[in-house]
């Protein structure tokens, strides 16, 4: 039995950190194309315009892609949590409910859209389109994350009666979905969502450039890599803002976690910044010390005064795994360093320098990828911070597993479709933009009526 809930554990981790991939350039493809298009409508520039039809021909595949990952997701959940599903389904079921309205938003503006683009006399109601797809799409992300919050912090029944007892009472859905750890678990997902998937298409438009050919692929790439610069530091700023806000939260909301992800062996009132490390027979190794900076860090308003929890608060019996230290560490750091990058992109961009040459292009490429692994990162950090619960603190993952053997192929299939899927609608986007010359559309804008009024 516990082989087989290990294996749900790996397949239902495997499988949202590929549905994460889709996820994050959804977002990222969705906020573009949308600020793209505005600037082509205001400033009548056929680049930009090219460049919103370009991103959206993208944001389609994975659009159908991420609508079929979907699909195995809601199956997987049913599959491998049946009783998790039971109290979900009874307690915390509307914001299911919430994401398929985001999800008709998101798929009837997108048919909309694409299909209707040179339909309109007033380009502005054709960009109002782009707003909607942008937030079904965005909001999809905080429906599905608030399920994730309530499992961290849940609320909307009588706790100690159903531990007793096993019987739902007092069942309130609103306080369900208005679970404590919500706000900040949604201000922190769905900027750090924006900032990986915008970051991840500038990996693109950095590598397009330095293989352009033609002066308009150059101006339309430059332009693009331009407009990720903006919008990249912005929500990697408030990534980072909510983040700090997230962590102190745990303080009160999820003392075990926190004291997990800071390593913090004893309670302090002066708590240390631990950088690496690694706990073996009780002792931290291999790390590096901040002084009082975790304290500041976790009571701003304070200058640091405040207790933050340690491990030797609770029984062993119910640490998660300590690892998740490091990848919080790997989180933070890779955020930081992106997040200086593209300070540094802003600055050369207020001083009217280009942000196109060689070490900037390259370390776009750079920091696209390393985002990818912050972004999962930071998943790992929050989903294995809360074992052994599934539901903090009332359902363990270990009770809430399918454990039937028949379970395995059914995840075997389900690897084998994500490691064929996800490659595919990366190599099948990529050849879909390579298809049509940037010269072409550039030239298809520049004649269209609406440019030429």
């Amino acid at each position: 039995m516990v082989t087989i809930a290990n294996f749900d554990r790996f397949l239902m981790g495997f499988t949202l950190a590929s549905h994460i991939l889709i996820v994050t350039m959804s977002i990222g493809f969705s906020i573009l194309i949308s600020l793209a298009e505005f600037l082509a409508i205001r400033w009548k520039d056929p680049y930009y315009e090219a460049m919103a039809r370009r991103f959206t021909k993208a944001f389609v595949i994975f659009f159908a892609v991420g609508t079929a990952s979907g699909t195995v997701l809601a199956v997987e959940l049913f599959a491998l949590w049946p009783s998790f599903m039971v109290v979900v389904g009874k307690v915390d079921i509307l914001p299911f409910y919430y994401e398929v309205f985001a999800f008709l938003l998101e798929s009837i503006s997108l048919v909309l859209y694409f299909y209707y683009w040179d339909a309109f006399k007033n380009r502005y109601k054709h960009w109002s389109l782009s707003v909607m797809v942008a937030v079904g799409t965005v909001m999809s992300a905080v429906f599905i994350t608030l399920i994730n919050a309530w499992m961290n912090t849940p609320t909307g029944f009588n706790i100690p009666y159903y531990l007793k007892t096993g019987v739902l009472t007092d069942i309130n859905p609103i306080a369900a979905v208005l679970s404590p750890s919500g706000f900040y678990e949604d201000a922190h997902v769905v900027t750090a969502t924006i900032a990986a998937g915008v970051f991840l298409i500038g990996t693109y438009l950095a590598y397009s450039f330095m293989k352009a050919k033609t002066e308009d692929g150059r101006i339309l790439y430059r332009k693009g890599l331009n407009l990720v610069a903006i919008v990249g530091l912005i929500s990697i700023a408030l990534a980072g803002i909510s983040g700090s806000v997230n962590a102190s939260a745990l303080i009160t909301l999820q003392p075990l976690k926190y004291a997990a992800i800071e390593l913090n062996l004893h309670s302090s009132t002066s708590a240390a910044e631990t950088i690496g490390g690694i706990y073996s027979s009780g002792k931290i190794l291999y790390y590096l010390s901040i002084p009082h900076l975790q304290s500041l860090l976790a009571f701003p308003l304070t200058l640091g005064k405040g207790t933050v929890p340690g491990l030797d608060q609770f029984p062993t019996s119910l640490w998660p795994p300590l690892f998740i230290h490091l990848t919080f560490d790997t989180m933070v750091g890779g955020g930081f360093l992106v997040g200086l990058f593209a300070l540094y992109l802003a600055w050369r961009l207020f001083r009217r320098k280009s942000i196109t040459t060689t070490l900037p292009l390259y370390a776009m490429i750079v920091s696209g990828l390393l985002l990818v692994l912050v972004y999962d990162s930071g998943w790992v950090t929050d989903e294995v911070g809360r074992q052994p619960w599934i539901i903090y603190n009332v359902m363990t993952v270990q009770s809430a597993a399918n454990t039937s053997p028949s379970i395995i192929p059914l995840g075997i299939g389900i690897i084998v479709f994500y490691f064929l899927v996800v490659p595919f609608c990366f190599y099948f986007s990529y050849k879909i933009l390579k298809n049509e010359a940037v010269q072409t559309e550039v030239e298809r804008a520049r004649r269209s009526k609406w440019f030429n009024r």
